[in-house]
């Protein structure tokens, strides 16, 4: 079945084995118990107990027990490396589950999650959140991970009016109007904005480009540009740097000639060496650099000189945050050998807050969920962290505001996030210096 294809009615598509498949199909270590390993069965085991304790001590449980809500997860889920999200969901989505069962639980029920690896199959992707949702009733669908699959499952999440938390970056949705997607990951242009938005507070007006021509760095470059001007500023020059070269005093020339106020650049460190080395020779360095997260690595920072980086460079990257939601305490549990993916801190806050969003709804349908998201994250509001504050603050009829493992998750009228971003520089020893903070609502504003 193609994506899109066959969705004019949202019941469930396909039998029950297609929801069996998903669930086991992957390799060891999947969301399935096929394949997992004694240590993860153990772990399904103690999410289980918890939940199964909160049936038995639910008002009413000694008449009839009361059945969990389930959270549906869907992605990639097997995947590990850098670029893959997918495991970085399950294993967040799990610590969060644990976090709300020991923490008092949504409405007195236990929480269930039900995964599903789609092995980043987009035409597998729909049939999942279809079986998710029908057989599984799932009343919130965490993930999934590209924009492909969410353009996949939207018409089936949409119909059935269930919230979906998205779990990838890319710009594609940065202006999404359904209104039942949400996305607490920043997107990939967040850090563009960063250096916009740094510049511009700085008082600089003018800018030069100075960037190498490979992809990733060219879609860095348009969401900066766009936001730098929608702040005021101008482009004055845009120097494209081919890697490698030995000297760059032609394309240093043209950045001064072009008399910018700063300098935006990213590129290889061996290149940014050279680079330096023609502005000294040119005009001493007299314009300041900002850089983008690559030109925060120590390898750059060194190869350029810990003196000339302190003198001459600010690098805009994400700010680090304090574990206020305990998510490395119950992540630590489930994983004792493993340190957290980047990303897995936005699925356990994903889960916290659609549980929030549940309790403060007093119920699990769609509409109500969706309509509660921002009131649990949104200032304003008390903050909290730790689920079993939030749920009592709930319970006594507080407005809160969700402050969670990844930061504040400030939703757009888009439902995007924007994280927090730091200016850092290094000192003429190599110890890194936190300088400036922008925080999310100035974030959003600089956003095109």
């Amino acid at each position: 079945m193609r994506a899109g294809e066959g969705r004019a009615a949202p019941g469930p598509v396909g039998a029950r084995q297609l929801r069996d498949a998903g669930r086991t199909r992957g390799r060891q270590g999947g969301p399935g118990m096929a394949g997992r390993s004694v240590a993860g069965i153990a772990r399904g085991m103690t999410s289980l107990g918890v939940v199964l304790g909160l049936l038995a001590f639910a008002p009413g449980a000694s008449a009839v027990p009361v059945p969990p809500v389930h959270f549906g997860v869907i992605g990639s889920l097997h995947k590990e490396g850098p670029a893959d999200l997918g495991v970085a969901v399950l294993q967040g989505s799990r610590a969060a589950e644990l976090a709300v069962n020991e923490g008092g639980g949504i409405l007195g029920r236990g929480l269930v999650l039900d995964p599903m690896n789609d092995d980043g199959e987009v035409e597998d992707a729909g049939p999942m959140v279809n079986s998710l949702i029908g057989l599984d009733h799932a009343a919130v669908i965490i993930g999934p991970t590209t924009t492909a699959e969410y353009l996949a499952t939207r018409p089936i999440f949409t119909q059935y009016q269930i919230p979906d938390l998205m779990q990838g970056p890319d710009a594609a949705l940065d202006h999404e109007t359904n209104p039942y997607f949400w996305r607490d990951l920043p997107s990939v242009t967040v850090p563009s904005v960063a250096v916009a938005l740094y510049a511009r507070r700085l008082g600089y007006a003018q800018a030069a480009i100075m960037m190498t021509e490979d992809q990733p760095t060219q879609d860095f470059k348009g969401p900066l540009v766009q936001a730098f001007q929608k702040l005021g500023g101008a482009i004055v020059a845009d120097v494209a740097i081919r890697p490698g070269q030995t000297s760059y005093r032609t394309e240093a020339l043209a950045v001064i000639n072009a008399h910018p106020q700063v300098i935006f650049t990213e590129t290889d460190p061996v290149s940014a060496a050279a680079i330096f080395d023609s502005f000294r020779e040119l005009n001493q360095l007299a314009i300041p650099f900002i850089g983008t997260p690559a030109t925060a690595s120590d390898d750059y920072l060194r190869t350029i000189t810990y003196q000339g980086a302190h003198d001459h460079l600010t690098s805009v990257l994400g700010a680090p945050l304090p574990d206020r939601a305990g998510f490395q305490q119950y992540y630590h549990r489930l994983y004792p050998d493993r340190q957290p993916p980047a990303t897995a801190p936005h699925a356990y806050d994903a889960v916290i807050s659609a549980a929030l969003a549940i309790g403060q709804a007093g119920s699990t349908d769609g509409p109500k969920i969706n309509a509660a998201m921002m009131a649990v994250t949104n200032p304003p509001g008390t903050p909290c962290s730790l689920y079993a504050d939030c749920l009592t603050l709930l319970r006594a009829g507080t407005k809160i505001t969700y402050a969670g493992a990844s930061g504040n998750l400030y939703y757009n009228r888009y439902h995007n996030v924007f994280g927090v971003y730091g200016a850092l520089r290094v000192d003429p020893t190599g110890q890194l210096q936190w300088v400036a903070v922008m925080r999310d609502l100035e974030l959003d504003k600089a956003a095109p």
